[in-house]
């Protein structure tokens, strides 16, 4: 038997720099976008001293990735996904984590192929400069080139 072993922060130290990542991994996303997101993600933590985010891949189903180094975002990724775009089961599965603080904020990234979202917690979205949300969001919007 074959276990993997995944690190789970101590909730009491990193809480208030801990975020999670919805990223959309479906056939729509082209593969440049999705190494400038990852990109963008590991930049963003590594200058925020976020030693790990918590990584959810989202086509039509939700991968969890568990929690992940800025650095390994910014290296070489195996992309699990490249099928339909349904992100709400990735975002239900880290709102209702037991290892994921109860007020980490969201980050969803997405071509903006996808249907409207249900958010309980803070959260954000980082698209496309060409594209939008066919919904009008509640969190912020942070464009992409």
């Amino acid at each position: 038997m074959v276990r993997s072993s995944r690190y789970v922060p101590d909730s009491n130290a990193e809480e208030g720099r801990t975020f999670g990542v919805i990223l959309d991994t479906s056939g729509s996303m082209e593969r440049e976008l999705l190494g400038k997101a990852l990109g963008a993600i590991a930049s963003y933590s590594i200058s925020h001293d976020v030693p790990f985010v918590r990584v959810v891949f989202c086509d039509a189903v939700a991968y969890d990735q568990g929690y992940l180094a800025p650095e390994a975002l910014a290296e070489r990724v195996k992309v699990k996904g490249r099928g339909g775009t349904v992100l709400q089961p990735g975002i239900d599965l880290l709102e209702r984590a037991e290892d994921f603080p109860k007020n980490g904020p969201l980050l969803i990234i997405t071509d903006g192929y996808c249907d409207k979202l249900h958010i309980l917690r803070e959260h954000a979205f980082l698209i496309p400069v060409h594209r939008q949300l066919p919904f009008v969001p509640k969190g912020k919007v942070f464009r992409i080139k």
